[in-house]
């Protein structure tokens, strides 16, 4: 719980933020977000407050409907990118399968929500999944994460990356041969 004062300089509690609530309901929803085969109701005026591409997606550009289909993106995904919009937040259950230890790290949800929150420019969650991401940093795994975090403008991640390159001495292996 954070506190405010007013301009008299009462402090007063403030709670956690009702916004939650407002996506697991779909009164008041004034867009539709078609992913894969599934639906997500939302609301325009949140979105376009957490994110300049939607706002400039939905004011700033005629559109003649309120239904958006978004071809790239798996509803896992967006359900992990709303879900940050409205609650701030990215739980461990919504990124279950994001470890970067796995072969492929561009199949795990975190760093498929780092594309997407490069493409919405969403900075608060890009930093949840950099530090998610630089959690499973391995030996193993440290090329395709710093090649995902080049890709997607991830500085932080890269860093550590580098770090990691540099400390464990592969390069030398490259460069001797």
């Amino acid at each position: 719980m954070g506190e405010a004062r007013d301009r008299h300089g009462v402090s007063v509690g403030v709670g956690p933020s009702n916004f939650g609530m407002l996506l697991e309901n779909i009164e008041g929803c004034d867009v539709i977000f078609k992913v894969g085969d599934e639906k997500f109701h939302a609301h325009k005026l949140v979105l376009a407050a957490r994110s300049p591409i939607f706002r400039s997606q939905f004011y700033q550009q005629e559109r003649d409907h309120d239904d958006i289909i978004i071809i790239d993106m798996e509803p896992k995904v967006f359900e992990a990118m709303l879900h940050f919009i409205y609650r701030d937040e990215l739980t461990d259950e919504l990124v279950a399968s994001s470890s970067s230890r796995e072969q492929n790290v561009s199949d795990i949800v975190v760093a498929k929500l780092l594309a997407a929150v490069d493409r919405y420019d969403l900075t608060g969650l890009k930093r949840i999944c950099e530090s998610h991401l630089c959690k499973g940093i391995s030996v193993i795994s440290v090329g395709r994460i710093l090649a995902l975090a080049d890709n997607h403008h991830a500085m932080e991640l890269k860093a550590v990356c580098l770090r990691l390159y540099l400390k464990s001495e592969i390069y030398k292996i490259f460069y001797n041969n």
